[in-house]
């Protein structure tokens, strides 16, 4: 089984880390973060720490920083792993439903009862939650966050590192512009 570390640990890495163990394919070495947390898994340092790891035969990252505005910060961190060399996974739970015409891109964390329906294309470092729908032939850019909950009926665009709150709906054929935000349970019609 490979082994895989988590970047970052807060209640987004409790959500991956269950997927991870869900799917049976990695084993999770511990993680790093800017200080140790309560945790079932062994604390490895900070982000300084993950050289060290890599030139050590571990080969894959998750990153496990939530959206809450770091969108930002999970760029940096993407960048940071790929220069060092490391494969970001798609971690998927499997509850969820994706259709075998769906493009994810990597370093996707899809979670528990989410459907990505027919020719949908998921960017990297996409989240989409737990019970998110992504419907047909919609396009969701890299490092964008789908909330619980939330909705893209058929072809809708998502921009680079937009955030679609918890149990938003997005009307079929609407565009979401790169960073925009759509507060939870709002409707764009």
């Amino acid at each position: 089984m490979e082994e895989i570390i988590l970047i970052g640990y807060g209640g987004h890495a409790k959500s991956v880390a269950d997927c991870i163990e869900r799917q049976g394919q990695y084993r999770i070495v511990g993680y790093t973060d800017v200080e140790e947390h309560l945790s079932k898994y062994q604390y490895l340092g900070t982000d300084a720490e993950l050289r060290h790891f890599y030139d050590n035969g571990v080969k894959n990252v998750a990153i496990t920083i939530g959206y809450m505005g770091k969108g930002n910060i999970r760029e940096m961190l993407y960048k940071q792993v790929k220069k060092i060399g490391f494969n970001l996974p798609i971690i998927k739970d499997p509850t969820s439903i994706i259709s075998d015409s769906a493009r994810i891109g990597e370093g996707t964390f899809i979670g528990k009862g989410a459907v990505i329906n027919a020719e949908a294309s998921i960017g990297k470092m996409a989240i989409i939650n737990t019970m998110a729908l992504v419907e047909h032939e919609c396009i969701v850019a890299d490092f964008v966050h789908i909330a619980v909950g939330a909705v893209l009926c058929g072809n809708v665009t998502v921009g680079n590192g937009a955030f679609i709150g918890a149990n938003a709906t997005v009307i079929q054929g609407r565009v979401i512009k790169e960073g925009q935000i759509v507060p939870a349970g709002e409707t764009i019609r």
